[in-house]
């Protein structure tokens, strides 16, 4: 049964519920000051009282201090104690091993409170579960957490006249400023500890301009640190910092905020929030420093990743019908690449490919076995040179000719080659010249190596170096990965280069993704990994190839792509100012000087700115059960259809419609099942719930259900009654299923069915196309009316899939089921890349791809026989 209900409300719901209970909520705040409106994710209303950061309530002595906050206070403090041993050695052992605990008190720690907080409401049902907020609850714990709130709002605050939700909320964020600062605190101490080791190394051993150069590099970036952060939270407000919408959510609030240095940087409080970190590591020389930071760094994005954007995206995310438009432009897109997705380098390889292949041949060859035969390193740097000046200059020509002559086009279709062949094409010529360029870079280095020749312009900080080169190297990977998920493969490959913005799917320049913040992030980032090659291994060669790469990347952007995009987009859209420019020229340019140099449009965009573990064990129990592909033995069927456990049970479960065979009950995928149950009137609750489930998720008990039943449940609300289980209620998929009966709303179990099968139903293609009538009728009615309501087998299929919430979902069915019913496998995008196909299409081209194949099987055995 599902676990309570989180609302999603959209803005015109909140408004909504906000005026019907203005009257309410403003009589019953007439003495607290005006301030945003919140709304709990059950949709009570309420004022949200003024709040204030960590710093501020900590440490500004005009606020007064609550009970929680003089401990956080006293702890803070007492990490000065450990300077009192003498060994300094010792003090950074002891400060390295405190920040690690709370390090991993924060990403894992409050990592997984936020988690289950946004899926199960746990903060909050806690305090629901322990009446924390109840005054009449006298227990010593209700009695802290009141008192505490108490001395946080002052007495006359009224803890029963806001929601359970916001009271959760403000004791949650003790804990956060206790975390978090004991994290900066020891983290600060680690950089002390190691700066005064070995008598102040930090300004020692080193000429005097490199020494100022490192202090004045690394105090920028502090202060830039800074600046992120107080223009983050001047931004976003404690709200967002707390986490606060994993509790409630304000009203007028409901959409991510872009704004100051959210408009510069993809999550600057996890990304460049962090860069401040580098700079102590930079000040105090110390790759202990550099490694602590690293480790810091690295695990809050990995908290990012698992924690915060899985709650973006389900609180402030698109809609269903949104993501699903996505996902069916992304799988048109490829169309113009064989329904496939075409090779990026070596990403998306496939071996049945034979461009992929060859790929890789030639990667192998440039990239390994030349370097390992070759003789000198001078023939590895002229081969590189002169690979690196043939592919700039052979894309570059081929660009231009294509844009200004259509060249490409022209020879295609003069050669009966389909315009989105073309674009295939081009996109394999264009991908294995980047690869041997690449692939020859890499070879120069490796030959360095095997060589052990080359001399360096710089060969002091090697770890440094290399740190710093492996950072641009994932740089470059990671912008192009965004780029691609922006662009898609379409704008990868110079789609609009070739295809006619008639026929593609874009019809503008995007600006999400990593274009939010940039307009041209491949001009920037788009060879940063040479830099950092060159930064690793700094020759004279590397410094050439780096050149080599850096101009010809401004080359093709700025003159060959940036002129053809203005002819087909306009001059406007393509340069409209970015995220980045937007917020310098906010922070840093006069107001008519921004006037004057912006190229946005003058009416300004909308905005709103303003306002290891038990449960750890059982989530990994449940993800097993749910995976779970075991087979259940046939003295384990006998048994449990023998349902001895419930042989006399007051409670009642029958199935109708089970068709009888040799072993178990059967019925066929997608046909609805019809359950009826009785259970004793005297003991009867309506919160009484009847489940379905697969019996080899559920073995592991007869008395108790754990696993959530997603969706596929109906109340009991009468002692007898009967429900059908049909479309979503229902397992799409073969297996052994069962029916469970559970009590008052419970997980407890009160009896169990019979197990019954659920197989693929079994359809015959004919081998001749005039049978393709009937066949069509046969398909319509055992799969496609089970699925989706269509009249006839003459009527497209995607007007009427479309209007699924995932209709992405509802194809990737309908392929699964004809391929398991036909035994002809069928891709899911025959469905996307057609339209108009209908019942009727289908049915022949099964009939077309069985006739193939039985030839193919024919000619196969006729060859044997000879």
């Amino acid at each position: 049964m599902p676990s309570l209900t989180q609302t999603r409300s959209t803005v015109s719901e909140l408004n909504t519920s906000a005026i019907e209970t203005s009257t309410m909520s403003d009589s019953g705040h007439q003495n607290k000051p005006k301030g945003p409106k919140g709304i709990t994710f059950s949709g009570e209303t309420f004022i949200v009282p003024e709040t204030h950061d960590m710093v501020k309530t900590l440490f500004d002595p005009t606020i007064k201090k609550s009970n929680f906050e003089l401990i956080i206070l006293g702890l803070l403090f007492s990490n000065l104690l450990v300077f009192l041993i003498p060994n300094n050695n010792l003090r950074i052992s002891i400060f390295i091993g405190f920040y690690i605990f709370w390090r991993l008190s924060y990403n894992f720690g409050i990592g997984w409170l936020l988690q289950h907080q946004s899926n199960d409401h746990l903060l909050v049902q806690w305090a629901i579960k322990y009446k924390l907020f109840d005054k009449n609850n006298k227990n010593f714990l209700a009695k802290l957490v009141q008192s505490e709130i108490k001395s946080q709002r002052g007495d006359a605050y009224d803890i029963n006249s806001y929601p359970i939700e916001f009271n959760t909320w403000l004791i949650f964020r003790k804990f956060v400023d206790l975390i978090l600062m004991s994290d900066f605190t020891t983290f600060i101490c680690v950089v002390y500890a190691c700066s005064i080791n070995n008598d102040y190394q930090f300004i020692k051993n080193q000429p005097s301009w490199l020494t100022m150069s490192r202090i004045v590099g690394g105090s920028i970036l502090i202060l830039f640190n800074y600046w992120v952060k107080v223009n983050a939270h001047n931004t976003i407000k404690d709200y967002a910092w707390y986490w606060g919408d994993f509790f409630f959510r304000q009203i007028n609030n409901e959409e991510l905020i872009f704004d100051g240095v959210f408009e510069m940087f993809p999550h600057p409080m996890y990304s460049v929030g962090y860069v401040g970190y580098y700079g102590f590591a930079l000040i105090s020389k110390s790759y202990i420093v550099l490694l602590t930071a690293i480790f810091g760094h690295f695990l809050q994005m990995i908290f990012l990743h698992y924690i915060e954007n899985p709650h973006i995206d389900k609180i402030y995310g698109p809609s269903k019908n949104e993501i699903n438009l996505i996902k069916i432009l992304k799988l048109k897109d490829l169309k113009n690449f064989d329904n496939l997705k075409p090779l990026v380098g070596l990403y998306n390889f496939n071996w049945m490919r034979a461009s992929d292949v060859i790929n890789l041949v030639l990667s192998l060859t440039y990239g390994l076995i030349i370097p390992v035969f070759a003789k000198s390193l001078k023939s590895l740097f002229v081969l590189t040179v002169a690979t690196k000046l043939f592919e700039s200059l052979s894309i570059n020509i081929l660009l231009i000719l294509q844009s200004q002559f259509k060249f490409f086009t022209k020879w295609s279709l003069s050669n009966d080659i389909p315009i989105e062949k073309s674009l295939n094409n081009w996109a394999v010529l264009y991908n294995s010249l980047i690869n041997l360029t690449y692939s020859s870079l890499f070879g120069l280095n490796l030959g360095y190596f095997l060589q052990g020749t080359g001399s360096s312009l710089v060969t002091d900080y090697f770890y440094l170096r290399l740190f710093l080169g492996l950072c641009l190297i994932y740089t470059q990977s990671w912008i192009n990965l965004s780029i691609i998920d922006s662009i898609g493969y379409f704008g990868w490959f110079y789609g609009d280069f070739f295809i006619p913005k008639s026929q593609s799917s874009i019809k503008n320049l995007t600006q999400a993704g990593v274009y939010r913040y940039l307009n041209n992030p491949e001009q920037i980032f788009g060879v940063c990994g040479v830099m950092g090659v060159f930064l690793i291994h700094p020759t004279v060669e590397n410094l050439t190839c780096c050149i080599l790469w850096m101009v010809n990347n401004f080359v093709r952007i700025n003159f060959i792509e940036k002129i053809h995009m203005i002819r087909i987009y306009g001059e406007k859209e393509v340069n409209r100012d970015s995220g980045v420019t937007k917020t310098v020229k906010k922070h840093l340019i006069p107001d008519v000087i921004q006037r004057k140099m912006s190229n946005d449009d003058p009416k300004r965009r909308g905005g709103v700115a303003n306002g290891t573990s038990l449960g750890d064990s059982l989530d990994n129990f449940i993800k097993e059960l749910r995976n779970s592909t075991t087979k259940l033995s046939q003295q384990k069927l006998i048994e449990l259809s023998q349902n001895l456990s419930f042989a006399n049970s007051n409670y009642k479960l029958s199935i109708d419609g089970l068709k009888e065979s040799n072993e178990l009950k059967y019925t066929t995928i997608g046909t609805p099942i019809t359950v009826s149950w009785q259970s004793p009137s005297n003991t009867h609750s309506i919160r009484d719930w009847v489940g379905l489930y697969k019996i080899v998720q559920t073995s592991y008990s007869r008395n108790k259900t754990i696993l959530s039943s997603a969706g596929r449940w109906t109340y009991c609300t009468d002692s007898k009654g009967v429900f059908t289980f049909e479309k979503e209620k229902l397992f799409w998929e073969e297996g052994v299923y069962e029916f469970r009966y559970h009590l008052d709303g419970k997980h407890d179990v009160a009896y169990i069915s019979e197990p019954f099968e659920i197989k693929s139903v079994d359809i015959d293609v004919p081998g001749d196309i005039s049978e393709a009538g009937e066949f069509s009728k046969q398909l319509k009615t055992e799969i496609f009316d089970k699925i989706i309501d269509i009249k006839s087998i003459n009527e497209s299929i995607a007007p009427i899939a479309n209007q699924a919430d995932n209709v992405i979902e509802v194809y990737k069915l309908f392929s699964s089921l004809i391929s398991k019913s036909t035994q002809i496998n069928v891709n899911y995008r025959i469905f996307l890349n057609n339209d108009n196909l209908s019942i009727s299409d289908v049915a022949h081209k099964l009939i077309d791809i069985k006739q193939v194949l039985q030839e193919l099987s024919f000619n196969s055995s006729e060859k044997k026989n000879l």
